[in-house]
């Protein structure tokens, strides 16, 4: 076999296992998900499962990371001052990208190792929007803007896993302008410096 054909052979098997794998995902929960299980549904062997990932922790894994790429790719479309004066346009990017597969973001939210993914959700918006406080002046300042900064963005990634869970019923246009409004108050003070 060519290198070429090799290459589209190892990229067809690898979207067969996580296309088996994220439907399993939306049928049961992460943890009663079993290699034999992912195999038998993308109709391949276990040692072609075993040529791409070492174990069902390596696809869930590599699907955070795309997800995380693409949230950074679209946090790289703005500078944190356009974040903190009006984070809606981020927001609703955010939200088209939800939409488009939102059964599967409820799962791997609510999968017992979301608090991993979650974690580095929270920690890549945090890292963007603390690039802002080499502006401020006082430190007193920049120690007040650290805190917003962790506390709105917490608030925020729990307040869309809530409506994930249903705990907060509204559509995501909704919600997304809350949390927008929210946003645009709690950096108020620092967007008019």
């Amino acid at each position: 076999m060519s290198g070429k054909a090799e290459y589209k052979s190892a990229i067809r098997s690898r979207k067969m296992i996580r296309h088996a794998f994220i439907e399993l995902l939306l049928e049961k929960d992460f943890e009663k998900i079993t290699v034999k299980n992912i195999v038998e549904r993308a109709e391949i062997s276990r040692g072609t499962f075993y040529a791409h990932y070492s174990d069902i922790y390596a696809v869930i894994e590599e699907i955070e990371n795309e997800i995380m790429g693409k949230t950074v790719e679209f946090l790289n479309d703005f500078k944190a001052i356009e974040l903190i004066q009006n984070p809606r346009p981020f927001f609703l990017k955010m939200g088209d990208f939800l939409q488009q597969d939102i059964e599967l973001f409820q799962k791997l939210v609510f999968a017992k190792e979301a608090p991993c993914f979650v974690v580095k959700l929270k920690d890549v918006l945090i890292e963007k929007i603390l690039s802002y406080k080499e502006t401020i002046q006082s430190n007193q300042e920049r120690q007040a803007y650290i805190l917003r900064v962790h506390f709105l963005v917490g608030g925020q990634i729990s307040m869309y896993q809530d409506w994930l869970a249903g705990k907060i019923v509204c559509s995501l246009e909704e919600l997304t302008e809350s949390v927008s409004q929210i946003m645009i108050q709690g950096f108020k003070s620092y967007t008019v410096m």
